[in-house]
């Protein structure tokens, strides 16, 4: 593809006055960069918003790379920072992951409700807004499908109960497993029975929601991505790299990049490092919710979780924000969930976070330990440790709080019984859980 082609397909819509700024300062900034870089970066986020404005799945691709990435030409890169990159240029669908281009499609079809921006939602028309009750359908069929397995095997396990004579201590054992089977269709029955009661409410607010008239007949702005600009400017931190655009000289400094792919499989170690933090509980009934998880393009030091809930909903998803381009390797991953995780319980304790559970005992062990400053950023930095040193079996963690992670985030039992053969000090915490289950079965 000729230079030519690919800005006609990178600028498609724009208005001829942006273009025509755009391709001006980028030449300027090409021929001395110290110079023009913060007015090509100006340029730069403004045709980020217009793009970002007209988005849709027809869109070229070299839009959604430019929203994507950040990659604005590429020649910028060399051939090997283009095959680096190659992995976050494939689409793979996730209803987790999200890429900017792929998140901002989602917001304006109404898969997924704006995200809370106090500065732009106060100057706008409130648009009526969606209810999202997609994952409690997905948690009530799940529930329906595991109940349904149950009661096949209870079934299967009824005919195994015949004899001629007395009952032989196989059937016996039957009768053993099908005890258990029972409770565990109760179980199922009423962790099904207040889904099924969330989810009606869930459809009756949706429906009350899709009722209320639109302020003044008109629809509000599109101000998702303004959003994105402030979430790419917080991954990025005030000492960080303010260059939007990718460029091979940036990306040396680049130590982990989260696409799509390596994402999903930090993903799935996180189901086993750190479970807790990926269920919710309602009525009693624990099902899997994790937030949404945005990422951005810029060359990103930190991540951080942008609301925990979604708006008033404390049914509703958060969001979390991940840079893909990482100076401080897989830290800004794990700092998103800490903090996410650390927000989410302070939102459900309803003021009594520095008295209950997780936070407050690791308030209180900031308090008795006379440790001064926020205690989000003791606890996220502990949170970085516990993920990637603890679980490997390397203590970095005062042992008050290696006890407080280990009740309230406890590993998979998998990984548990790993480490309880690692260390000591695992297989002190690991033999106290067994002995607590023994005793909680009587």
């Amino acid at each position: 593809m000729s230079e030519k082609e690919y800005f006609e397909k990178l600028l498609a819509g724009v208005e001829q006055s942006l273009k025509e700024e755009f391709l001006s300062l980028k030449q300027l900034n090409e021929e001395n960069f110290s110079e023009y870089k913060d007015q090509f970066s100006e340029v730069f986020w403004k045709l980020y918003e217009a793009i970002a404005q007209n988005i849709d799945e027809t869109s070229p691709l070299e839009q959604k790379f430019f929203l994507r990435l950040g990659l604005v030409d590429p020649r910028y890169l060399t051939k090997d920072d283009l095959e680096r990159i190659k992995e976050c240029m494939i689409s793979q669908p996730d209803d987790t992951f999200y890429y900017v281009d792929e998140w901002l499609v989602a917001v304006k079809n109404g898969k997924i409700n704006p995200s809370t921006f106090e500065e732009v939602i106060q100057e706008q028309p409130q648009e009526k807004r969606t209810y999202d009750y997609t994952w409690i359908e997905k948690e009530y069929e799940r529930k329906l499908f595991e109940r349904n397995v149950e009661e096949e095997k209870l079934k299967d396990l009824v005919k195994g109960v015949q004899g001629k004579g007395p009952y032989t201590k196989g059937v016996y054992v039957i009768f053993d497993e099908i005890t258990k089977s029972i409770g565990k269709l109760k179980k199922l029955d009423n962790d099904i029975k207040n889904l099924k009661e969330t989810l009606d409410k869930a459809r009756e607010q949706a429906q009350a929601v899709q009722r209320l008239p639109k302020s003044n007949g008109k629809s509000s702005a599109f101000t998702e991505p303004l959003v994105i600009r402030q979430m790419v400017k917080k991954t990025v931190g005030k000492l960080g790299i303010q260059y939007p655009a990718l460029t091979s000289n940036y990306l040396r400094e680049i130590s982990a990049i989260f696409s799509k792919k390596n994402s999903l499989k930090l993903f799935e170690e996180l189901k086993l490092l750190d479970p807790t933090t990926l269920r919710r509980t309602i009525k009693g009934t624990e099902v899997f919710m994790s937030p949404f998880v945005i990422l951005v393009p810029g060359y990103g030091e930190s991540g951080f979780c942008w609301e925990p809930i979604e708006g008033l909903n404390i049914y509703g998803r958060g969001r979390i924000v991940v840079p893909i381009f990482s100076r401080k390797g897989l830290d800004p991953f794990y700092q998103a969930f800490g903090e996410y995780r650390w927000k989410l319980e302070k939102e459900l304790s309803f003021g009594r976070w520095m008295e209950e559970g997780l936070t407050g005992e690791y308030y209180q062990y900031l308090e008795e330990n006379k440790l001064k400053g926020q205690p989000a950023e003791y606890f996220v930095k502990d949170y970085i440790l516990w993920l990637s040193k603890e679980a490997n079996g390397i203590q970095k963690l005062d042992k008050a709080v290696r006890e407080i992670f280990w009740k309230y985030m406890p590993f998979d039992d998998s990984v548990k019984e790993k480490l309880s053969k690692v260390s000591y000090i695992y297989q002190q915490l690991w033999e106290r859980d067994l002995r607590k289950r023994q005793r909680d079965q009587y």
